[in-house]
């Protein structure tokens, strides 16, 4: 056998294996059934899946959730809030010698507004302000300077306090040459005291400030028994009249008359910027005009313009309305 033949013989089992291989291969193939192709159902619970695989909480879990935050963050505040009944009222300040120190009551959460007023009624400006309990973290508000976020608590010499405490309050003067102070305190139970010194004035006045419970003072009217630097000028109709009454008068500035005072009917001006009583042997008079006649035996002025007269009885009084003299008739209400 020549070698040509001896590799043709050599070669025929291996051509015979690998044609056996490849018609074992295609009966296997028609034996396997074709995979069905994938119906819209099992595409979509197949998208399902994946979004529930991405975000496992459904929107009505979603609001379950925003709800009890919510709730959650009610009863937070909630427990520490204090609802508390603002007050406004008047009070008398002065500066003679053994002045008694008027209490200020505050509560966190709701501002106080200290406003100053000389005895004729007009604003009394505030020159420096400084309290022993501070907590302004960036302002204050002192020197008159105003501007209760960017300047600092200060009296004259320095500041008036350091720059942030725990508990304290914070003071400021929000205007420049305004007569108002706005006090806020910083935590649940502060308590410490203010000095208010007023432009001209020979000393500072001081209050004692306190944290209140159900009520807090949100407008304290503070009448100083002296003229200020914007003081109007003043008639008096009696030699030697004074210039402030009984203690009641800032009172009835509020129109807030004593008990047992009885009030007048007001006829020929408008009841709105007329009030009267009678008590005892006097007449009081509370209004926004000028009294003309007759002649008033002691007065005291608020803001605003309005006064309260005390006079002799009388059934007619005379009033300066708008450059006109008009006449008031005073009687018993029936």
């Amino acid at each position: 056998m020549t070698g040509t033949g001896a590799l043709a013989v050599q070669a025929r089992p291996a051509t015979l294996a690998l044609l056996a291989m490849a018609l074992m291969s295609a009966s296997a193939s028609a034996q396997a059934p074709p995979q069905p192709a994938a119906t819209p159902a099992d595409r979509a619970a197949t998208r399902d899946r994946i979004l529930e695989d991405a975000i496992p909480l459904t929107p009505e879990m979603i609001r379950e959730l925003a709800r009890r935050f919510g709730e959650v963050q009610r009863a937070r505040e909630e427990s520490v809030a204090i609802i508390a009944a603002p007050v406004s009222r008047p009070v008398n300040a002065g500066f003679q010698p053994g002045q008694p120190t008027s209490i200020v009551q505050t509560v966190r959460g709701y501002p106080t507004a200290l406003s100053f007023f000389d005895a004729t009624g007009q604003p009394w400006p505030i020159a420096w302000d400084t309290n022993s309990n501070n907590a302004n973290v960036s302002g204050g508000g002192g020197a008159g300077v105003g501007g209760c976020s960017t300047s600092p608590n200060a009296g004259p010499a320095g500041p008036g306090g350091p720059a942030a405490e725990l508990a304290g309050f914070h003071v400021c003067v929000p205007v420049r040459g305004s007569n108002t102070i706005q006090i806020t305190p910083m935590s649940m139970a502060p308590r410490g005291g203010l000095l208010v010194n007023l432009q001209g004035a020979p000393k500072p006045i001081s209050f004692l400030l306190v944290a209140g419970q159900a009520r807090y003072d949100a407008d304290v009217s503070i009448h100083v028994a002296s003229r200020g630097p914007n003081a109007r000028i003043q008639i008096d109709t009696r030699p030697g009249a004074p210039v402030t009454g009984a203690p009641y008068l800032t009172a009835m500035l509020s129109g807030v008359a004593p008990a047992d005072a009885v009030p007048l009917a007001v006829s020929g001006v408008s009841p709105d910027a007329v009030r009267a009583w009678r008590l005892g042997n006097q007449i009081y008079l509370r209004t926004s005009h000028t009294l003309l006649s007759p002649p008033w035996d002691a007065s005291q002025y608020g803001e605003g313009g309005t006064t309260v007269y005390a006079l002799p009885q009388t059934p007619v009084v005379l009033l300066s309305v708008n450059n006109r003299t008009v006449s008031a008739e005073l009687r018993e209400e029936r």
